[in-house]
């Protein structure tokens, strides 16, 4: 499973300060050398990320240089607690039928970066997205282990086929082929992740480009020079806003 990204889902909120210190510096707003664009007074954490990312779509991204930077954009039903464990991220709650076969996440009122609602029917659309042949997601196989999951991916059954559904808008239920009781921590990884239904339908391939780029986690995708850095500003429409105390993620591939 993909490491997710330290400054979005470990607890955007409580990173120790031997990380701030180690890692972050003041921006002095003089360009991408010092800061990337930083204002004066902000708190900017530069990150070496290994690698030139591919892509930025939680469908298509294939290695951790690329989740790291998404896990700090996008938050999934489920996120890592400061010690790994999952807690509550997009869903606030969620139930298990007593047969380990149906789970039902209540998602938590909030909305994408640019102010539309977050609801169940963009996981929905989501998880129809990441299992639809013409995706070609390498990571389809994750999803596996919804009802039908499988046959919708080789192109056997529609997408309307494939085990989730949208009871309300705030209430997603997900089908399952077995019992997985191990599904909240499942639900971290970033194949599970919503995309911006009305964003995606609009612009295509092209929702992942800075200025396109929408998002319902704790950081805002600002910026993408290629092989040289790729800039993401704190989200002041996420839900937690008040609690994320970096406001610059600057990663160098």
């Amino acid at each position: 499973m993909f490491e997710r990204g330290v400054i979005g889902l470990r607890r955007w909120g409580l990173l120790g300060a031997a990380v701030l210190l180690a890692a972050c510096g003041q921006g002095n707003g003089s360009g991408a050398a010092n800061g990337a664009g930083a204002q004066p007074g902000e708190i900017v954490f530069h990150r070496g990320n290994g690698s030139e990312p591919d892509t930025l779509d939680p469908h298509l991204a294939q290695g951790n240089w690329e989740s790291h930077i998404i896990g700090d954009l996008i938050l999934g039903l489920t996120t890592d607690g400061p010690n790994g464990e999952a807690i509550p991220g997009a869903a606030e709650r969620w139930d298990v039928s007593a047969d380990g076969l149906t789970w039902t996440f209540h998602l938590r009122e909030h909305v994408w970066s640019d102010g539309e609602p977050v609801t169940a029917h963009d996981f929905v659309y989501a998880y129809r997205r990441i299992l639809n042949p013409a995706t070609a997601s390498d990571y389809a196989w994750y999803l596996y282990q919804v009802e039908n999951a499988a046959a919708v991916n080789a192109g056997d059954l529609p997408g309307t086929e494939l085990g989730v559904e949208a009871a309300d808008d705030r209430t997603f239920v997900v089908h399952l082929e077995n019992p997985a009781p191990y599904l909240a921590e499942y639900m971290t990884h970033q194949t599970t992740f919503p995309v911006p239904t009305h964003v995606v339908e609009a612009v295509g391939a092209a929702w992942t480009r800075p200025g396109n780029y929408v998002s319902n986690g704790p950081y805002v995708l600002t910026e993408w020079v290629p092989n040289d850095h790729i800039t993401a500003v704190r989200n002041p429409r996420f839900y937690d806003a008040d609690n994320v105390a970096i406001d610059r993620v600057i990663y160098y591939p």
